[in-house]
């Protein structure tokens, strides 16, 4: 599902709706996650970075909620041999509260499929906008390791009774209050980078 939207989807289309507000929206359709990334005053760094760098993601579980963080970074050419691979933040981190309630009941993912298989790999399609214009500037489809896939269910079923659809809010702007920015992300003790 997540490639057939994808192949609708070209640079510089203009998504409708606009998306309420600048910044993230992680949501689940079927096998796979759609990143939506809305941004104000993007910069080719931003673009290159979504298009050809390496998406690190985090999982934390704040107060029972689950938060799936991720941040960008650009490699950057190296002089001589034999040394290491330097990266540069492009995008710091991101923290999607990613609780089940969000969810509609009637269209809940396949979880056991992919409990069924140890080795699956969840599908991320991303896409970049402008803000609020919602221009496309940016696509990308990779998957997250297995490891992450299996943390992620787990979380999202393990956290599911903490919170209602009414609740959701309320929870997360308490969360939010309570922690720095980025704070949840470089608190993440499961992490993978995109297409391990």
């Amino acid at each position: 599902m997540a490639e057939r939207y994808l192949e609708q989807i070209s640079i510089g289309d203009r998504l409708h709706p606009a998306q309420e507000a600048e910044g993230s929206r992680l949501t689940w359709m079927d096998s796979a996650c759609e990143l939506h990334i809305s941004l104000s005053n993007l910069n080719a760094a931003e673009i290159r970075g979504v298009e050809r760098g390496v998406f690190e993601f985090g999982l934390n579980i704040i107060e029972q909620m689950p938060f799936v963080c991720y941040r960008i970074l650009e490699l950057l050419p190296t002089k001589g041999f034999g040394k290491h691979i330097q990266a540069k933040v492009v995008l710091p981190w991101q923290e999607c509260p990613f609780h089940l309630s969000r969810f509609d009941p009637d269209v809940l993912p396949h979880f056991d499929e992919f409990r069924a298989e140890p080795d699956a790999r969840l599908a991320i399609a991303t896409i970049l906008t402008t803000w609020p214009g919602m221009t496309v500037k940016g696509l990308r489809f990779f998957t997250l390791s297995p490891f992450f896939t299996q943390r992620l269910i787990d979380a999202l079923l393990g956290t599911a009774a903490a919170y209602t659809r009414e609740s959701y809010a309320d929870a997360v702007t308490r969360i939010y209050q309570a922690y720095p920015v980025n704070s949840i992300g470089e608190g993440s003790r499961v992490r993978c980078k995109s297409g391990d």
